[in-house]
């Protein structure tokens, strides 16, 4: 049952990506998961439901991976270089994830109660916030505009990468993030 699951949630990434969420019907979810349509309605009562499911899974695995290695006790500066390095490598490794998350992390098919899970699973570097803040580290600014100016930074570096035909070494993504560093530190 979990591999059906699965295959549902594969097909789906894999679709919305490349089509939209309006140009995705079910039937070519099913035909691509190899399963009828009917198979879907008994995991997912609706495609809504279905795209909030599959965003809450996109976002544990890449929070499985950004917070795999990270110390929180560590320096703010290197843990704030460690977490971005560490997204900005998932997306790199996985752009159809970057793909339904530019898609999907606003839409207004995302409900408030999975946007608070995928909060919960980035609370963590919240934690960071917050303690740069204390420290007196970055901008005397709301939390919220930080993450979202740190967010956006780190999506239009990764985004550079993904579809310039010239991309960026390493050590320019390096420079990158610390420049995003940079641009909330007082």
């Amino acid at each position: 049952m979990k591999d059906k699951k699965a295959a549902v949630l594969a097909a789906t990434l894999e679709l919305i990506s490349e089509q939209g969420f309006h140009g995705t019907p079910m039937s070519q979810i099913a035909q691509k998961a190899n399963i009828g349509v009917g198979t879907i309605y008994r995991y997912f009562p609706s495609k809504e439901n279905l795209i909030n499911e599959l965003y809450i899974h996109v976002k544990a695995r890449l929070a499985s991976y950004v917070f795999k290695n990270y110390i929180e006790n560590m320096p703010v500066r290197k843990s704030f270089l460690h977490l971005l390095r560490t997204i900005v490598d998932y997306f790199l490794k996985n752009p159809i994830d970057f793909l339904f998350m530019e898609q999907y992390a606003t839409s207004p098919l995302i409900t408030v109660a999975t946007r608070q899970e995928g909060l919960r699973m980035f609370e963590a570097a919240t934690k960071l916030f917050i303690r740069a803040k204390e420290e007196e580290l970055i901008k005397d600014l709301p939390l919220d505009l930080i993450n979202t100016f740190t967010y956006g930074a780190t999506r239009s570096l990764v985004s550079m990468y993904l579809f310039s035909d010239d991309k960026p070494s390493d050590e320019i993504l390096n420079e990158g993030i610390v420049a995003i560093w940079d641009g909330i530190r007082k």
